[in-house]
């Protein structure tokens, strides 16, 4: 993978934090993220966001319930983990995610 690809996608998973956490109950789903990114003006498909969710995941930043509504289409809601609160507040160092600092 080239280097700016990978700033962008690293780049994108600290917004995918950053939208969690802010939300009251630290909770959102996937459909939201995607729109919430894309009205960044930065571009992503729902496989994106939802690789940038099994990344976070993996590295315990959410956790993540699957739903499957109907064959062929799920329903992804993350829950911030307290390690990803710290990887957003950059207080942790997670691989695959920005250092960024919220306005």
């Amino acid at each position: 993978m080239n280097a700016v690809r990978q700033v962008l996608i690293e780049d994108r998973r600290w917004y995918v934090l950053d939208a969690i956490a802010q939300m009251a109950d630290r909770r959102l789903n996937a459909d939201v993220l995607l729109m919430s990114i894309r009205a960044m003006g930065r571009p992503a498909t729902a496989q994106d966001i939802q690789e940038d969710l099994e990344h976070l995941e993996r590295e315990g930043c959410v956790l993540l319930d699957r739903m499957t509504l109907s064959p062929g289409r799920a329903l992804w809601i993350a829950t911030l983990t307290v390690e990803g609160l710290q990887a957003r507040d950059n207080t942790r160092h997670v691989p695959g995610v920005a250092a960024r600092r919220p306005l």
